[in-house]
């Protein structure tokens, strides 16, 4: 009976053009106008019919509800607040899965980077340790050569290295035989390889096409062209490498590549290019199993610049490998670290799932209120409600819970798959992003439950007023950053290390702009041009003096200001701004929701019934709890087949 009443009035409001409301409407502007204040909406709703009355009375105590903080909410209706309860139960269990994830990734990028590092100091021959330390500004200028013969020895020290690297390194490296259909680590394979299964090394040369110096004249043939072959070598030849590096002239010579000085104008780049197979195995990581990597190493010799100095790098992509011969031998398959660990994987997915849910729910319930309070104000009160009213219904804490749970949700299914020993790189750092993003702002909605308190919410008050002069000071402020950044590039980028890109030029840029290393920005200028030298000391100087002294004041300033108003509204208690919305809200008589005589105007069959059609709550939350029985009994499956 009171929700078809309801219904007949929510209809009847929305089609009620009659005289008498166009009079009454007529009367409260004139009377608004007279005084200058508000309207007088309880006169307004007495004079309507009785359906539309019961619907204007639900409607502004269902916003009066809506409005209440989640611990008035609890003082009215006595119940569980679940979204707070969910979202601290939430960050604990997010909080320790994300420590436990952040163990497994240092462990695998540490893990990355040795093997790296023992790379280069394995087939580049004069790499030291000051080179693995990274500092700014370098230590050390770039790897490079200067000669033929130095480009020679580099060549023989990683031909050298190569077929001794199971007889020179302590580590379980071995040769990439999957190319000669030979499985990886099969039993007919020793550390003490053959050199007939040893997979040759190949070498890439990207050149011109043709180059012919004459005496007086020269003749170019710019087209790019690009050959690889592989450097074949018999037993004999090896050992005899061993012996004498010199003798790799000899077997290059013997394949066309005599590095003549005619050859330095025509070769770009050259690319000594092998792969490399590991196991990696961390006893301190009790749940870890011998995992199987692929290593494809690329030893560069750029020569691009044609200068006579050849940059020499080296780049090892390590990739982890599904197929891995062998069997552990333990007493138990599955560890109770793993299953601790998916445990909390599970709870955390079903936490952010119900999030997700309740959130996204409460988000369509507030849209739905807004389009009913706004449809109420147009038809009987002949006012729109502003834009800062109908921003008032969208929950931006609930609305960056969904997004947070999404990313825990994505960052939680790759971090399963990768406990399954599918460790890719990418799916590493995709999961480190979901989870970490997530993470953060799982920690912003905090503040949310801390602005219910007023001495700790003033933070949130503060950026809230000050977000919309700060963004329009920032528009200046990034058109003049933008052009000290292409005029630094542009006229200091080849005289200083710090400007040598464009990347790079904003970096030293913001640097200064926080006061860092201001004398090495100096100083790593170029003394070779005395004009550019000048011009650069005089753009720093009014770069920091601009940024420093005025944009950063002023900016400050913005911030302060907007502290001063909020600090003067607590002082007066003024925390009110006037609007239609809240000018209807306040038309009624403050009760005590606490009250158990009108805790039951707030119950929710007092209430609106907004998309009742579309919010069965008993049958949804009776279906969510049935597809999550099966997916879990599924991955149980799954987990138990494994």
């Amino acid at each position: 009976m009171i929700t078809s009443s309801l219904n007949n009035g929510y209809h009847q409001f929305q089609n009620n053009t009659t005289q008498d409301s166009e009079d009454i409407i007529n009367m409260g502007n004139e009377e608004f106008n007279k005084r200058g204040s508000s309207i007088d909406y309880n006169n307004l709703i007495n004079n309507m019919d009785e359906s539309s009355k019961e619907f204007a009375t639900r409607l502004r105590r269902h916003l009066q509800f809506f409005f209440m903080d989640p611990m008035k909410k609890f003082q009215t209706r006595r119940q569980m607040p679940f979204k707070l309860a969910l979202q601290v139960f939430k960050i604990v269990t997010v909080t320790i899965q994300l420590i436990l994830f952040a163990e497994l990734r240092v462990s695998h990028v540490d893990f990355i980077e040795d093997t790296s590092t023992v790379m280069r100091h394995k087939f580049l021959q004069n790499w030291n340790d000051e080179r693995d330390v990274v500092s700014y500004p370098p230590s050390a200028g770039r790897y490079s050569v200067f000669d033929s013969s130095d480009i020679f020895e580099h060549f023989a020290f990683a031909t050298n290295a190569y077929y001794s690297i199971q007889n020179q390194t302590f580590a379980s490296f071995s040769y990439d035989t999957s190319w000669k259909g030979v499985s990886f680590f099969n039993s007919t394979i020793t550390f003490q390889t053959p050199l007939y299964d040893i997979p040759p090394m190949s070498l890439c040369i990207e050149k011109i096409a043709n180059v012919k110096i004459n005496k007086n004249n020269y003749e170019f043939d710019i087209s790019s062209k690009k050959e690889c072959s592989f450097l074949n070598y018999t037993t004999a030849e090896v050992i005899k490498l061993r012996k004498d590096p010199l003798f790799i002239k000899e077997l290059l010579g013997r394949r066309n590549l005599t590095l003549t000085p005619e050859e330095s104008l025509s070769i770009s780049k050259m690319f000594l290019i092998f792969n490399l197979r590991t196991i990696h195995y961390s006893p301190a990581n009790k749940d870890q199993t011998p995992e199987c990597y692929l290593i494809k190493i690329t030893i560069s010799f750029d020569n691009s610049r044609h200068t006579g100095q050849v940059f020499i790098d080296l780049n090892s992509v390590i990739s982890y490998e599904q197929i891995c011969n062998g069997r552990i031998l333990k007493a138990s398959i599955i560890s109770w670290d793993s299953i601790i660990v998916f445990v909390i994987d599970v709870i955390v997915l079903l936490f952010c799932i119900f999030s997700f849910i309740l959130c996204l729910r409460a988000l369509i319930k507030a849209h739905l209120l807004k389009e009913a309070t706004t449809a109420f104000f147009e038809r009987n009160i002949g006012k729109k409600m502003t834009i800062t009213d109908q921003m008032d219904f969208v929950n931006m804490w609930y609305l960056m819970i969904v997004v947070n749970d999404i990313l825990i949700i994505f960052g939680t299914i790759c971090k399963v798959t990768i406990e399954f020993r599918d460790f890719d790189n990418d799916l590493f750092t995709f999961t480190s992003i979901f989870l970490g993003s997530g993470a953060l702002l799982v920690y912003v909605g905090l503040l949310r439950y801390l602005g219910f308190f007023n001495q700790y919410n003033v933070l949130v008050l503060t950026l809230k007023k000050s977000i919309p002069n700060i963004l329009r000071f920032l528009v200046c402020a990034i058109i003049l950053y933008g052009g000290f950044l292409i005029a630094g590039w542009v006229i200091i980028g080849p005289y200083s290390l710090k400007f040598r890109t464009l990347a790079k030029s904003s970096e030293a840029l913001f640097s200064l702009l926080n006061g860092d290393d201001m004398f090495a920005t100096f100083a790593t200028i170029n003394d070779s041009n005395a004009t550019i030298k000048i011009f650069g000391t005089v753009y720093i100087y009014v770069f920091v003096s601009l940024f420093i002294y005025v944009v950063l004041s002023l900016f400050i300033a913005i911030i302060m200001d907007a502290y001063e108003i909020i600090k003067e509204r607590y002082k007066s208690n003024d925390k009110k701004e006037t609007s239609v919305l809240k000018e209807f809200l306040d038309s009624s008589e403050t009760l005590d929701a606490s009250d158990p005589a009108n805790r039951h105007l707030f119950s929710p069959d007092a209430l609106l019934k907004l998309g009742n059609q579309l919010f069965h709550e008993r049958e949804i939350t009776y279906q969510i709890y049935e597809r999550l029985y099966k997916f879990g009994r599924n991955l149980k499956q799954r987990i138990w087949k494994n």
